[in-house]
This record gives structure tokens, C-alpha cells and sequence, in this order.
């Protein structure tokens, strides 16, 4: 019985160490290894985190596409994603993020925001409204 608890103790030990090695010698495999941002078409402006709503609100909508794309990929990535039970957020695309953070900044009261908040509160705050809601 001893010898049959040892091997699989043994065995446990030698997968995790493969696992480990694996993971170290082919980094491309990472979750989110090499991030390359998205380039709005026609040349129009990249928006960043630390821009604020009424740099959201003057983006076209290629740009506003672009840095939900890279926004929802964080979101995705992050654990906090998975504390969140909403099924509205769980379900959340690109696009619906972008229709989250136009309803967020339609409020007056959070047009400084800057945009790194915007996108991670909007879901939250405006999850069981209709996409396309106006305030």
C-alpha cells in the first residue's frame, strides 16, 4: 500500500514539473502574451485608458470598436471576470462593452471619467438596461 502511495505521489510531482517546463519553453501559449493593439481604420485616433469621456464621446466609431476590443480582452483575462454571476456580464461582447460605456457616458455627471474606469464600471452599472439605452 505504501509503494502505491508513493508512485502516485511520485507521478503527481513529475506532471506538474513537465507542466511547468511546457508552459516555460513555449510562452506564445500564455493568455495574453504578446498584446498588439488594435489600429482604428482611416487613421483615426487610438483612445487610451487615461482619456476621458469627452474623448469617448468625439471618437469615431472604428475607435471606440478598437479600444473596446482591447478593454474586453482585459476584462476576459482578469480574474475579477469570474467573480461576477450577472449573466449579462457573462455574456457581454466587444460591442456590447462599447454600448455600456456610450450609456455610461450619456450621463453629464461622467464626462471626466477617464475611460480605464468607464470600462470596468459600465458593465456593471448598466447590465440588465437594453443595449442602445439613452440617458
Amino acid at each position: 500500500m505504501g509503494q502505491i502511495f508513493d508512485f502516485r505521489i511520485l507521478a503527481r510531482v513529475v506532471l506538474v514539473i513537465i507542466a511547468i517546463a511546457a508552459l516555460l519553453t513555449n510562452p506564445d501559449h500564455a493568455i495574453a502574451a504578446q498584446r498588439r493593439p488594435v489600429i482604428p481604420a482611416n487613421g483615426q485616433p487610438i483612445l487610451g485608458g487615461n482619456m476621458h469621456g469627452s474623448d469617448w464621446i468625439a471618437a469615431s466609431n472604428d475607435s471606440k470598436q478598437a479600444y473596446c476590443q482591447e478593454a474586453f480582452a482585459a476584462f476576459r483575462g482578469s480574474a475579477a471576470q469570474s467573480y461576477i454571476i450577472s449573466h449579462s456580464i457573462q455574456s457581454m461582447s466587444a460591442v456590447g462593452l462599447c454600448d455600456r460605456m456610450d450609456q455610461y457616458y450619456s450621463l453629464e455627471e461622467y464626462i471626466d471619467e477617464r475611460l480605464g474606469s468607464a470600462a470596468a464600471i459600465a458593465p456593471i452599472l448598466f447590465a440588465d438596461t437594453p443595449l442602445g439605452t439613452k440617458y
